[in-house]
């Protein structure tokens, strides 16, 4: 062997060695979830609430303080939990979007310590660090993170993430009693937002792998009744068969009237079959989007994690093909049930990509396919990155303080074009829609083709142009009379 072709072999086992050395795998571990952590609760409070966020936020409130009549729509878990860090740190939306970017945190936790066995230390880090730094945003708003809010879809990822990793203990040995975690797991996801149920051939599955009959029904018997009992002493504070009426009603007739959004420059509550791939492509980006597919593919080529990666894909499946082709309404933030996986299997393909293969030229390509795909997973985490930094009040959330600026402490605001939920968020009894009002200071106007500006609205600020100076909020077309004309309109 010629020294060329010695340090060429030596090459890969030294830089091997270099990531095996315990101090550059602490380091690593420490960076991803740092940077995990600041992308999950920096800033938190600052962004304009989501739309069913201080719904959730007051509901748990009146969960703890007995009252269990409101919000039947959707199961308690996430709610209890949120009205609990409230009861301990105080009432708002702050401890709530806390908990969110802690459990968002911890399911990273939860991810590495599933994937190191399989992968390695640090090849577990990417499909952890994809899960804790990549965006997923909300089409349409200025959430660039769904899980840096108040709502159920990150409280009911986070059990079902720790559900599908407790049950893959079981599968590579371990006590039974993983199974029963996976079940108590399992039960607080769905008691979370139910659109988890639909992963449970994924666990029936992996205990079905089994091929003592005795080990299937112990295990079968175990996980049901965990789940089961769960579901039952989550629901126990409302009422167990008025909870789960409400509940089936609700989504029955949600899935038969449908859900009023924006779509394609149409309202419709009825999208189309892939409206929820499109929210995806806009929520992850682009850039996410590509390094998350690319991924997955990759992941269906490691012979020696097919297991895992079949375990994963039939949890991903029922989830994927449930918000394409059974549920009948659309919203840009349902994806976020399945990002995880994608995450996951993503993660695997990458961490495979990266491996020595066969051949020193399919190495060669192949891993250089594996580095493109992390270096663009870095952009899209750089990015969202900044959006942690710079977030802030967003459209109305922007109102008061733009008013305020111009000296305008008070008085009413006209809106129009807008779902009712928008202005009332922040401005509360401040907005109204009738151009009559008296105190009229402002007007706030966004092009909806769900909710078209009034007449009267477009025929006030035509009539009173001279007097209003034009700004925009965002998205929002802020028109704001001089500081004369606003006190006038207030006598």
């Amino acid at each position: 062997m010629t020294t060329a072709e010695a340090t060429r072999e030596a090459t890969p086992e030294k830089r091997q060695g270099i990531l095996d050395r315990t101090a550059v795998r602490w380091g690593a571990f420490a960076l991803v979830f740092l940077w995990g952590l600041y992308q999950a609760v920096w800033n938190i409070a600052t962004a304009t609430p989501n739309a069913d966020e201080p719904q959730y936020v007051l509901v748990g409130r009146l969960y703890l303080s007995g009252d269990v009549a409101a919000n039947h729509e959707q199961p308690p878990t996430a709610k209890y939990l949120f009205g609990a860090v409230q009861f301990v740190f105080g009432e708002g939306m702050l401890a709530p979007r806390v908990l969110v970017g802690v459990l968002t945190v911890l399911a990273g936790l939860i991810i590495f310590l599933w994937m190191r066995p399989e992968l390695g230390w640090m090849p577990a880090l990417v499909p952890t660090a994809f899960w804790l730094l990549l965006p997923r945003g909300v089409w349409g708003t200025y959430e660039f993170r769904l899980d840096r809010f108040a709502v159920l879809e990150p409280v009911m990822v986070f059990f079902a993430i720790a559900a599908m990793a407790a049950a893959w203990q079981w599968h590579r040995g371990r006590s039974v009693l993983w199974l029963a975690l996976a079940g108590v797991s399992m039960g607080l996801s769905v008691t979370s937002k139910p659109s988890t149920i639909v992963m449970l051939p994924a666990f029936v599955v992996l205990i079905l792998a089994r091929r003592r009959l005795k080990d299937i029904l112990i295990a079968l018997a175990v996980s049901v009744a965990a789940l089961l009992v769960t579901a039952f002493v989550a629901y126990l504070a409302i009422g167990l068969v008025p909870g789960v009426t409400d509940l089936v009603k609700f989504q029955a007739a949600q899935n038969a009237v449908g859900h009023l959004i924006d779509f394609a420059g149409t309202a419709t509550a009825h999208p189309p079959w892939w409206a929820n791939l499109y929210f995806a492509w806009h929520g992850f980006g682009p850039v996410t989007a590509v390094v998350l597919v690319a991924g997955t593919l990759a992941a269906f080529f490691d012979r020696e994690r097919r297991w895992l990666v079949v375990y994963l894909t039939v949890a991903l499946a029922p989830l994927v093909i449930f918000y394409l082709f059974v549920a009948r309404n659309a919203l840009p933030s349902y994806y976020y049930a399945w990002a995880w996986a994608l995450c996951c299997l993503a993660g695997i393909g990458v961490a495979w990509l990266l491996r020595r293969h066969r051949g020193a030229a399919l190495t060669a390509v192949l891993r250089t396919a594996g580095y493109g795909l992390l270096a663009l997973a870095l952009v899209a985490a750089a990015g969202t990155s900044a959006l942690v930094w710079n977030d802030g009040p967003t459209e109305f959330g922007r109102v008061d303080s733009t008013l305020r600026s111009l000296g305008i402490d008070h008085g009413m605001v006209l809106v129009s074009g807008v779902a009712p939920w928008e202005p009332n968020e922040s401005i509360g009894d401040r907005a109204t829609t009738d151009p009559t009002a008296h105190c009229i200071v402002a007007v706030a106007t966004k092009d909806s083709p769900r909710s078209p500006i009034a007449p009267e609205v477009t025929g006030y600020i035509a009539e009173h142009r001279a007097n209003l100076r034009h700004l925009m909020l965002n998205d929002v077309s802020f028109y704001v009379f001089d500081t004369t004309t606003a006190a006038a309109n207030c006598r």
